[in-house]
């Protein structure tokens, strides 16, 4: 049977992996009971992605002080010259506002270039044609490095294709449960465009025990429930099956990782060891897809589920 999957090496897995610091600026996620983790937790968090050989930072303006928590790490005294790229996501409005907005995040690092810029909203990009110019030359410039958008639908990405010749970047959801994209990511990559996925855990629904899950949720509890078992029955966390199913996936450049503590960081990296495993079981995985978007998309659960 042809692979869906690109051959998954230990010895390249860190260098997909991107940290999220969604959580440094908020209360972010299904499972967070403990709020956001402490500037002491913060730099013990940054420090080992660091020594581990991550190299990517994934954050936004919309990420309460995210990118301020970030910036005073960057910038402490001795610290290593550009220790991380930096992907930072705007809203999109007139053209003036962009470059503005741009500028603000930029002193908040401390750091004048940045590896790539994301639109947050893909309808308030198409309600402002002109925000895409200042991307455009912020990259001309050689502040930005990589341009575009985080989407949420798959007809994003195809007017993307057909209309947005010069993109550059983008980042999509993407995990067992939802894979609507994944019929368009070797394109993507095929044309040019980087793409990072993110929710690999769906903000921590997956790792959920299937007893647990709220109500909204109860008709998950099947594909939960084999996705469980077939982690346990070949020894592998079922994180690391999540992180390694969304990080070899064939068109994907990034998997972006949120963690709370350092703890939590070193048994993401751990996935590395099983990736034999993995590619195993991910025809098996590809069955769990899931349709009913309400399910899949955070953004139409009810609060707290």
């Amino acid at each position: 049977m042809p692979s869906d999957f690109a051959r998954p090496s230990a010895a390249d897995f860190i260098g997909r992996l991107a940290l999220g610091t969604a959580q440094f600026g908020l209360a972010y996620g299904i499972n967070n009971t403990a709020g956001r983790p402490d500037e002491v937790t913060v730099a013990a968090i940054l420090q080992h992605a660091h020594a581990a050989g991550i190299n990517l930072l994934d954050t936004a303006a919309a990420y309460g002080d995210s990118e301020s928590r970030l910036g005073s790490w960057l910038g402490a005294p001795g610290r290593e010259p550009a220790a991380f790229q930096v992907v930072t996501k705007l809203m999109a409005g007139p053209a003036v506002q962009v470059r503005q907005q741009l500028q603000e995040s930029q002193e908040r690092f401390g750091q004048t270039h940045l590896y790539g810029v994301l639109f947050h909203q893909f309808a308030a990009f198409r309600q402002h044609p002109d925000a895409w110019l200042a991307l455009q030359e912020a990259r001309a410039a050689g502040t930005v490095q990589r341009i575009g958008l985080s989407l949420y639908h798959p007809e994003e990405a195809e007017w993307l294709l057909a209309e947005l010749p010069d993109v550059d970047l983008v980042q999509v959801p993407f995990n067992v449960l939802d894979q609507r994209f994944r019929p368009l990511l070797p394109e993507l990559q095929r044309r040019g465009v980087e793409v990072h996925v993110r929710s690999a855990f769906l903000q921590g629904l997956l790792l959920r025990e299937p007893a647990t899950l709220p109500p909204f949720f109860a008709t998950l509890t099947d594909k939960i429930t084999r996705l469980h078992a077939m982690a346990a029955e070949a020894g592998v966390p079922t994180a690391s099956l999540l992180l390694l199913f969304a990080a070899f996936a064939p068109g994907v450049s990034r998997v972006v990782i949120g963690v709370d503590t350092p703890a939590n960081l070193r048994d993401n990296l751990a996935a590395a060891s099983h990736v034999g495993q993995a590619e195993a079981l991910r025809s098996e995985l590809l069955l769990l897809a899931e349709k009913t978007t309400d399910y899949i998309l955070p953004y139409t659960w009810p609060p707290r589920s």
